[in-house]
């Protein structure tokens, strides 16, 4: 592969320094293997699968056709901040007229009052910050999570055992899975089975677990503390007092950390492909990218393009009920995050972001991205907000 000397210049940066040891951690957590000096030439770890051994098709916008392009021009893309989604492997989710516009897929039905106040308190009481630090130590301290290589690969795996762990903790029929790519990395699937006449109905919360170094993707350094850590571990925390509570949900209720959203939400439109093509009955997945920075006016950042309209205005009401956070709608862009797959699948879609500035984190993709640079009282407001959707939605009261 041929490196331009920008990118090569960039190598000691992209490299970073090797990540510290995680502190005490919480009972269910386990570390990864300690990190020891490898060469990158010719460990494993830090060579990049075999999905670009072909080219890729790549779409950066509506209006755009897509392109087939080797990896030298989608690391081009990559390096100048530009959001795209790499359909090779899902161009039935792209064909005209998929995305939601509420009568295309699964015309699902959102409450249109909140009535679960008294379970959705009696939940949040729960919520700690205590699983943020213990789970993002050791998961930031693998070199990176870039999902086409070992790395990505093995901190799938670490991932799904700490989610299992909880569930085997908490006694509860809850089911574990991991969803399978062309790459290595997984995405994982955690289901709380509907008890009630909306069982056939699901309900998504979801975030990526990938992180990937934006000049070297495959072996530079990249924590990914923020991005997607902390909305990995958002939504593990609310998923985490759900077990506790015994939820048990009319609706089915997945819970889904993302393979691959870096290359252009490969995991998630995998599965939401794989969801259309069974025909399943998604009411709508709430998105959780990034909660754990913020600067300015503390608000919950309300992606407003390829979403719809109704889930919008769920989550801010949401928010405004059980939150001490205020919304604020921003346009995310083309390909910003997996909310764009379902939304493109035709199903109901809304995201959460930290705040109302989507460049306002400069740490990511970086070795700068750490555990450190989070809030945890702010990204606290996620988790409750994540317990909320689960109550108020899970629980069908639209009949």
């Amino acid at each position: 592969m041929k490196f331009s000397l920008l990118a090569l210049a960039a190598l000691g940066l992209a490299m970073g320094q090797a990540a510290a040891s995680p502190a005490q951690q919480h009972p269910f957590v386990h570390r990864p293997n300690a990190i020891a000096p490898v060469d990158i030439k010719t460990s494993s770890e830090f060579k990049p699968g075999s999905l670009y051994n072909s080219q890729r098709l790549i779409k950066v916008s509506e209006a755009a056709r897509p392109r087939w392009m080797e990896l030298e021009d989608i690391l081009v893309l990559r390096r100048a901040g530009v959001k795209f989604m790499d359909i090779t492997d899902a161009q039935a989710l792209h064909k005209p007229a998929s995305s939601f516009d509420g009568e295309t897929q699964y015309p699902s039905r959102l409450p249109t009052k909140l009535v679960h106040g008294k379970e959705v308190a009696k939940a949040i009481e729960g919520l700690t910050t205590q699983l943020y630090g213990d789970v993002l130590r050791p998961f930031t301290a693998f070199h990176n999570r870039y999902y086409d290589s070992e790395n990505g690969r093995k901190s799938s795996q670490w991932l799904q055992g700490q989610i299992q762990g909880l569930v085997t903790a908490s006694g509860a029929n809850v089911s574990v899975a991991a969803f399978p790519h062309r790459f290595p990395q997984s995405s994982v699937i955690a289901r709380f089975e509907g008890t009630g006449a909306g069982a056939e109905e699901t309900v998504v919360v979801s975030a990526h677990q990938d992180s990937v170094n934006q000049w070297l993707p495959w072996f530079g350094r990249a924590n990914g503390a923020d991005d997607d850590g902390s909305g990995t571990v958002t939504i593990l925390e609310a998923f985490r007092v759900l077990l506790s509570r015994g939820f048990a949900p009319s609706r089915s209720v997945e819970f889904h950390w993302y393979a691959g959203e870096e290359g252009g939400l490969l995991g998630s439109q995998d599965v939401a492909l794989a969801y259309k093509k069974a025909a399943r009955k998604v009411v709508a997945d709430f998105h959780f990218d990034m909660t754990g920075f913020w600067k300015g006016s503390e608000v919950i950042g309300l992606v407003s393009d390829h979403t719809d309209p109704e889930s919008r205005a769920l989550v801010k009401s949401l928010a405004e009920t059980y939150t001490r956070l205020k919304t604020k709608e921003f346009a995310c862009g083309y390909g910003c995050s997996d909310h764009a797959s379902w939304n493109t699948a035709g199903y109901r879609s809304a995201m959460a972001f930290e705040s109302d500035e989507l460049e306002g984190n400069t740490n990511i993709h970086s070795p700068r991205d750490t555990v450190e640079t989070l809030d945890f009282d702010h990204m606290l407001e996620f988790s409750k907000l994540a317990v909320a959707f689960a109550y108020e939605v899970g629980y069908d009261s639209t009949n």
